[in-house]
């Protein structure tokens, strides 16, 4: 028998400690990872890889958002644009609405042989009968030369034996045959009629705005809307507040040269037509002096409104501002009529005349001045006398009446030069 050799006991030993050895790597990884999974790192590192393993989840709810939020962009620029040409066409819809309606209207102004100017009349027409068919006919009946002299009343003046009834007195008397009352109550339209005048019925609210202005202001406030109408079919209006005693034919001293032609509140030639007014400023040395024009305020109870595109603009600025403005109507008239264009305001750019002082009157040229010149007073015959500068009115168009239709030539006498 061979000797056993050293060498070849070798491998058989060396297997038991290869395999022990490889189980303590093993245990000892698998300590050393169950010690870090219960740690911070450990923690850190599960957590990141959940996160990774999240990721993909994260990113397409982030895409599904995008998306979403994409398409509600799309979809909003599109009901944008859908807008955009919606408020396009209806403009471009208002602009041909507007050109045809101009068109029209020149046609209409062309077919009666009317210049299209602002300053220019025109003239009645079955086409512009049907703005307002009632009042048209009723002023073929009125109007005279395309012209009517008009009242404003409600119950408040009419009252028999009162001022309304005094009024339509003494324009009768003149031999106005063109006069008429617009009626804002029935009783008002029954006792005109009653009286012998022609009287349209209106049934108007008062604005708003002028609920607080006091009945007569009130009243006044609606004349510029009451007027519209009347211009719009192709007739000049003379407008007469009810505080007013005709002694001639009004018609007769009109200039008709202008848009408005308006009773004065002035006094005096300069008062009235116009004057250079000078301020001193001292303390601007050289040029201390600096000048304005001044003019006292057409009255808006006695004026003559031609028919025009100029005076129609006029109108819509006082009846938009009177229906809009706790404001007295005079003041808004006289702002509408003289302030300039500016930054601040649109002119109407109506052509103006102020009445003669002399034949239109007022109450303060007549009983503070013209009285008291006695051998003017004599030579004056006003056409109509407006109290507008008394509050104690009935009795002064009473004494009015008595003086230049009576001739009691003492009947002013009693009356102060202003009010008590």
């Amino acid at each position: 028998m061979a000797p056993i050799r050293r060498h070849d006991q070798q491998p058989s030993r060396r297997y038991p400690v290869l395999v022990a050895l490889a189980a303590g790597i093993v245990f000892g990884l698998a300590v050393a990872m169950f010690n870090m999974s219960r740690s911070p790192a450990g923690q850190q590192l599960q957590g990141a890889g959940a996160s990774l393993q999240d990721e993909p989840n994260v990113l397409q709810q982030q895409m599904y958002d995008l998306e979403k939020q994409l398409k509600e962009a799309k979809s909003e620029r599109d009901s944008a644009r859908r807008q955009l040409a919606d408020q396009v066409q209806q403009q471009k819809d208002i602009e041909d609405r507007f050109a045809a309606e101009q068109t029209s209207i020149s046609s209409i102004k062309s077919g009666a042989g009317d210049c299209l100017d602002r300053h220019t009349p025109w003239l009645p027409s079955a086409t512009r009968d049907k703005i307002n068919p009632t009042l048209a006919a009723f002023l073929k009946k009125v109007a005279i030369n395309n012209e009517v002299l008009v009242a404003v009343s409600n119950a408040n003046y009419a009252w028999p034996g009162g001022m309304l009834e005094l009024w339509m007195k003494s324009v009768k008397r003149a031999g106005v045959k063109n006069a008429m009352v617009v009626a804002l109550d029935e009783d008002t339209k029954i006792n005109v009629e009653n009286f012998g005048l022609p009287a349209f019925r209106l049934d108007l609210a008062i604005p708003d705005s002028q609920k607080n202005s006091g009945s007569n202001h009130a009243v006044s406030a609606l004349k510029f809307r009451i007027l519209k109408p009347f211009l719009e079919l192709g007739y000049s209006v003379l407008l007469s507040d009810v505080d007013i005693v005709t002694l001639d034919d009004p018609f007769k001293y009109l200039i008709r040269d202008s848009d408005i032609e308006s009773l004065s509140d002035g006094w005096t030639e300069e008062t009235a037509y116009g004057y250079n007014d000078v301020a001193d400023d001292p303390s601007m040395g050289w040029a201390r002096y600096a000048h304005s024009m001044r003019i006292f305020v057409f009255n808006s109870g006695l004026f003559y409104l031609r028919n025009t595109n100029a005076s129609l603009d006029l109108l819509d600025k006082a009846i938009y501002r009177v229906e809009s403005e706790e404001a007295w109507d005079q003041a808004v008239w006289n702002e509408c009529i003289f302030f300039p264009n500016s930054p601040k305001n649109i002119d109407p750019g109506v052509t103006r005349r102020a009445m003669d002082i002399e034949k239109f009157m007022n109450s303060k040229y007549l009983f503070k001045f013209l009285r008291h010149n006695e051998a003017h007073f004599k030579e004056v015959q006003p056409a109509m006398v407006h109290v507008n500068y008394h509050p104690d009115k009935f009795e002064r168009m009473k004494a009015v009446w008595a003086h230049y239709v009576e001739g009691k030539k003492t009947a002013l006498n009693a009356f102060p030069d202003g009010s008590e």
